[in-house]
């Protein structure tokens, strides 16, 4: 009986995991986007406009998001 409660425990979702995928994820999100928008003749950080950094900003969120609920939705391997 406790070996069973030991295993549902140990493959329930970890909320420290989804946090770390979904930071993760935003910021490789954001910085991809950076990147595209400081490619070119004109680079640099004055030559990114807002719609540039917004559109890093919402890749970020929808990256922290998708990844935070997905990764929270699978469980653990059990051990």
């Amino acid at each position: 009986m406790a070996d069973q409660q030991t295993l549902r425990t140990s493959s329930t979702p970890s909320s420290a995991k989804a946090w770390f995928a979904a930071v993760t994820a935003a910021l490789i999100a954001l910085c991809s986007s950076l990147a595209t928008a400081l490619g070119g003749t004109d680079a640099g950080w004055d030559s990114i406009t807002a719609g540039q950094w917004l559109t890093a900003v919402i890749a970020a969120l929808t990256a922290l998001g998708i990844t935070g609920g997905g990764t929270w939705q699978i469980a653990n391997k059990p051990h």
